[in-house]
């Protein structure tokens, strides 16, 4: 796939670096195959939209096909992700461990060194709740999306066709 052309290479040089720089660089070549592939997501697809932002500003129902044509330009990011992620159960055992840690060391006084640890303990925790987070936040939204489409009204209708247009207009999102 053209759009991940050099990043698996970078990625295992990255690896074989293993410092800040390397993997900000991956990070980096990351965002930008991400936004050429939802690019060329919108592009294949601009036409379908256009007609089913048609249908709904004339509040015409849509067909299954459409209504999931709609969900990819909308929350296909967060379904993809939910659908590919593997790690969350592992960072919901993480989260529980920490919160055990954490709990333990609320009645301590605390040595200098002992705050040194905690500290690295809280960016810990924070790394694994934000990534519960992300990844919740994400299933929540395909679940209120879903929930939404299933009980369209004509004022729906017109709020979901202005936004596909909005979105039509916009160059990469």
């Amino acid at each position: 796939m053209e759009y991940l052309k050099g990043v698996s290479q970078a990625m295992k040089q990255a690896q074989a670096d293993n410092t800040s720089e390397s993997y900000s660089y991956v990070a980096t070549a990351l965002v930008k195959s991400k936004n050429g592939i939802q690019q060329a997501i919108e592009q294949a697809t601009a036409g379908a939209v256009a007609a089913i932002v048609g249908k709904l500003e004339n509040n015409q129902p849509l067909t299954e096909a459409e209504k999931q044509t709609v969900k990819l330009w909308v929350v296909g990011d967060a379904e993809g992700y939910i659908k590919m992620e593997n790690n969350f159960q592992d960072w919901l055992e993480e989260y529980r461990r920490l919160l055990d840690i954490i709990a333990a060391w609320e009645g301590k006084t605390g040595s200098v060194q002992e705050l040194v640890e905690v500290h690295g303990l809280l960016e810990d925790a924070i790394k694994v709740a934000d990534a519960v987070s992300h990844y919740l936040e994400d299933r929540e939204r395909v679940t209120r999306f879903e929930n939404a489409m299933s009980s369209l009204n004509a004022e729906d209708n017109k709020f979901i066709a202005g936004m596909l247009k909005s979105m039509l207009a916009s160059p990469a999102r």
